[in-house]
Formats: C-alpha cells, sequence, structure tokens
C-alpha cells in the first residue's frame, strides 16, 4: 500500500511539474515538495505567498512519542496549505492558549510573490520550552518586504519535547531528551530538501529565534550534528544556561515526575494530559536539561561547546534586552502585591538559589544596593536577573565565538517600547526593555505595531532593525546597504544600542560594567 501511495505522489508531482513548466495556466500557488505538492495561498497585499501548515515530519505519536523525529510520509493528494497547524501540547499561558496536539510538527512559509532565489530565515519560537508556537504570532510581511523568504515552525514542548528518562536512554543508545531540538534539525533538513520550490537558497539559511527559541539557535550551532543545514545564526535574548544539566541529573528529575512509569509503554501510553500535569513535576525547569548528553550535543553543554571551540563556523548575530528579567517579574506583579524590603535577601537567594543569609546573596545585596532601586524588590530583582541570566552570559558568548567568526552583538534598549506578551502593564515595577520588547520591532505590518502604541521613531527604529536582521540573512554582515554603522564586535569589542532616537555604539566594557558582569562572569 505505501508503494502505491508513493507512486500515485509522484504522479501528482508531475503533473504539477508538468502545469508549471508546459501549461498554459500558470498557478504560482502550487508547489512541489519531496512528499507531494502543496497549493498555498496570497496576502491581502498580493505581495506575499503564504504556505501554512506544511508537515516536515511523522507525526510524534504511538511509538513515535519520546523519540527522534522521523520524515514525514509521502501524501496521495494535492495538501491545501492554507491552514496553521496545531500548537504543539502546552498549557495555557503568556504565548498561547492550551493545547493537547502531538500530531503538531509543522511549518509555514512566507515568500515574495515575485520568483527570485532569495535568502532564508527560519524562525524558532520561544516560550520557555514550554509554550507557544510558529504560527499566527509571528507574521513576517515586513521582512519578506526586504527580499527574503521567512520559515517559522512547531516543536514538541515540555515533557513531550524534552523528557530524559532512564527508561528512554536505555531504549535510545544511551540518551534520552531534546526530541524537540531534534525537531528543530528535522525541519531544517525538510527545508535544504524543498525550500528551493518556495523561491529560497538552500545555500543561505539562516536560523533565528527569541528566549527558548534564541537558545535552541545556540544549541544547534553548538552542535557536532547540524553542519550544512544553516550557515547564519541570530540569537536574541538565548544565551541563557549555557551549561545545561547533566543527563544522569535530568533522568533523575525525569523519573521522578514520572514516578507512576517504569517502562517506555507506560510512558507512551500516559494522556496528553497526564502528561502535562506530571511534567509541572520538573522543578528545575525543562530549559535546564534541554541538550547536555542528547544526540544533538553528545560531548557536554553549549559552555562546553564553546570553550572547546567545537561549534559551527557560521556568521553571528546577538543580543539581549536591557532590562530582560522585568518580565518575569511582571508576571508575578499581575498577581501578587510587592514583596517589603525586609524580603530583600530572601528574593535574591531564591533567585541565585542560594541561602537568604548566604555571602554570595549578601554580596550581590552589596552590589544592588536596594536604595538605588527606590527601594523596590521588585526593580531591583529585575537588574539582577538581567545581568545574571542575560546579559552577562551574552558577552561572555560573544567573546567566545569572536576569535573565529564574525560577530555582531547589540543590546535593545528602548526603554519605551509597546507592551509585549503580558495583558496589561502591572503596578509596581517598570517593565523598560523587557524580555521580548524586540519582537514587535521584527515582526508584523507598521500598522499593527503603531496599534501597539508605537511612535514614528518607534516605527523607524523597528524598519531599520529589520534590514539588519535581512542583511545580515543576506550576506552575513548588517551593515550592507545601510547607512547607519554596526560595527564587528571582532575588532573593537563593541555592540550597538538599539534605541531611539538614534542607535549607538558601546563598548564591551562599558556594557560589562552596566551590568556587573564581573560579578557573574568572572
Amino acid at each position: 500500500m505505501q508503494r502505491i501511495h508513493s507512486i500515485i505522489a509522484l504522479v501528482l508531482m508531475f503533473t504539477a511539474s508538468a502545469g508549471l513548466m508546459l501549461g498554459c495556466k500558470y498557478d504560482p500557488l502550487l508547489r512541489l515538495t519531496a512528499q507531494g505538492p502543496v497549493h498555498g495561498a496570497r496576502s491581502a497585499s498580493g505581495d506575499m505567498l503564504v504556505f501554512s501548515g506544511i508537515p516536515y515530519a511523522t507525526p510524534p505519536v504511538g511509538e513515535l512519542r519520546f523519540a527522534p523525529p522521523l520524515p514525514p510520509p509521502m501524501r496521495n493528494k494535492l495538501l491545501k496549505a492554507t491552514t496553521f497547524g496545531p500548537s504543539c501540547a502546552q498549557a495555557a499561558g503568556v504565548m498561547g492558549a492550551a493545547s493537547t496536539a502531538e500530531d503538531c510538527l509543522y511549518l509555514n512559509i512566507y515568500m515574495p510573490a515575485a520568483p527570485g532565489n532569495y535568502p532564508v530565515m527560519v524562525w524558532i519560537h520561544g516560550g520557555a520550552f514550554i509554550g507557544g508556537s510558529g504560527g499566527s504570532a509571528y507574521l513576517p510581511e515586513r521582512l519578506v518586504a526586504e527580499g527574503v523568504v521567512v520559515v517559522t515552525l512547531n516543536y514538541r514542548l515540555g515533557a513531550l519535547g524534552f523528557l530524559a528518562h532512564p527508561a528512554l536512554s536505555a531504549e535510545q543508545d544511551g540518551r534520552s531528551g531534546a526530541y524537540g531540538l531534534l525537531d528543530q534539525k528535522q525541519a531544517l533538513t525538510w527545508i535544504q530538501q524543498n525550500i528551493d520550490h518556495f523561491g529560497g537558497d538552500p545555500d543561505n539559511v539562516t536560523i533565528f529565534g527569541e528566549s527558548a527559541g534564541g537558545h535552541s539557535v545556540m544549541a544547534l550551532v553548538a552542535s557536532p550534528e547540524t553542519d550544512g543545514l544553516f550557515h547564519k545564526a541570530i540569537v536574541q535574548s538565548g544565551s541563557i544556561f549555557p551549561a545545561q544539566m547533566p543527563l544522569e541529573s535530568a533522568e533523575m528529575l525525569g523519573a521522578a515526575a514520572f514516578a507512576a512509569c517504569t517502562d517506555v509503554d507506560c510512558l507512551r501510553n500516559l494522556s496528553v494530559t497526564e502528561v502535562l500535569a506530571a511534567q509541572t513535576k520538573l522543578s528545575s525547569g525543562i530549559g535546564l536539561v534541554v541538550n547536555h548528553g542528547s544526540a544533538l550535543q553528545p560531548d557536554g553543554s553549549i559552555a562546553d561547546a564553546l570553550t572547546n571551540g567545537n561549534f559551527q563556523r557560521v556568521p553571528l548575530l546577538a543580543g539581549t534586552n536591557l532590562d530582560e528579567y522585568s518580565l518575569f517579574v511582571g508576571i508575578s506583579a499581575l498577581s501578587s502585591a510587592p514583596p517589603p524590603p525586609e524580603q530583600y535577601h530572601a528574593q535574591i537567594g531564591a533567585l541565585i538559589r542560594q541561602p537568604a543569609d548566604s555571602m554570595a546573596t549578601q554580596g550581590v545585596a552589596a552590589a544592588y544596593p536596594l536604595a538605588a532601586y527606590g527601594n523596590s524588590v521588585w526593580q531591583a530583582i529585575s537588574a539582577i536577573g538581567t545581568d545574571a541570566v542575560f546579559s552577562c552570559n551574552a558577552l561572555k558568548q560573544a567573546q567566545q565565538f569572536a576569535p573565529h567568526v564574525a560577530v555582531y552583538a547589540y543590546e535593545f534598549a528602548d526603554r519605551d517600547a509597546p507592551l509585549a506578551l503580558l495583558p496589561v502593564r502591572p503596578a509596581g515595577i517598570e517593565l523598560g526593555a523587557m524580555h521580548a520588547a524586540e519582537i514587535p520591532y521584527i515582526f508584523g505590518s507598521d500598522a499593527s505595531f503603531v496599534a501597539r502604541g508605537a511612535t514614528e521613531e518607534q516605527v523607524a527604529l523597528s524598519q531599520t532593525m529589520i534590514r539588519y536582521w535581512t542583511r545580515f540573512a543576506r550576506s552575513g554582515n548588517p551593515n550592507d546597504g545601510i547607512d547607519t554603522n554596526w560595527p564587528d564586535f571582532n575588532t573593537a569589542g563593541q555592540l550597538l544600542q538599539l534605541d531611539v532616537p538614534t542607535t549607538a555604539a558601546t563598548s564591551s566594557a562599558a556594557f560589562g560594567a552596566l551590568h556587573r558582569c564581573a560579578i557573574w562572569t568572572p
């Protein structure tokens, strides 16, 4: 039967090819893939063609739950690629609605309507590895207008995407977990095989992502298993947790969270609801156990790869936001009262995982005197978290990459950025340039950005950033054809501060002093 289906699909592909090449009625919305033809839609403006919900892997269900992805099957009929695939299973949160879908490995392609051989930008969404999707939240019309093909994708989340467990490791050559990252690798493999049919150049692929997506980009760059799948990388707020938890520790966490199961059959027979409930017991967080010891990172963590120089030699554009951690404090502020000043040490201890009365906690409190933040514990914790989790890791990683590849570093610094992710601005904290605040500057239309409250200056900054991102995707140099100069980090150790009314360079020494990196990455 499979052979018959394959023959039918090949006939359909030949028929579509004949129609494209010889027929009198050319349909630009009909495109070929290795699995069969697809038919997309045209954007309202007519300038962009959209192909949504294309499967890039076999549905990871049944025996393929908690297993590396397989290529997608052949199809025996035309795929109407006009609807996003379902979000991967997740609880409701700031990144989107709840979902129980396991059949979720789909991607979306956005291409200019005019024929061409365009650079390809592959977006990997954030969401702490437990939420989000590559669907309607990331519409890239302004990117595509600059002459690139953009691909967005879903990947398995939470325990379904990242569970390490002794029973799974026993089945899978001594390693388990990181299935979500392997999904991303499979999507990149599919793109290499098919993107030329959508006007994309498979030899000029840039991967980019934010938060967990940026961390994913860093993991893919730091893997020995991704050679040739991409040629440039953009990391937005992804320089987090560079030293992943060892596989053995991750397996212990997984076994404890899923204590009701001791074998793979039990794990695969759980309902999705039961899996989502059990993953809440992974107290250290999914993101900490992403890929250490996995098939993608067999020799260690991202930190190990960068220290040893074992990573893909591709140009890098990477940065963070000036007030990253205020988002996470802001989430708490939506449902709780501000902690009093006497709880400052306890809050610091919880953040850095040290006792409230420890010397480490006292040292951090001295470096970040509460009075400097108007005696606001939330504001002070926002500054500490920004520096410890994001900024200083990003600076160190830029310094590690610089001897080997072209590096362009940035800090997004618009403290009046329109609100992103949070439903309202919480009382008791100034969010500033919080985590994810730069995403609306890249995705969506100018009109949607203005509807968020963007000023003319912010729209101008947004347009500049879009040109930087797409020029980098085209040539590896964000300055290609742009008047404003972005100094490369390799030459002078400078970062570009993306702010209104103007962008300006700052030294790595000034950046390190601002974020007290001598404390966090001595």
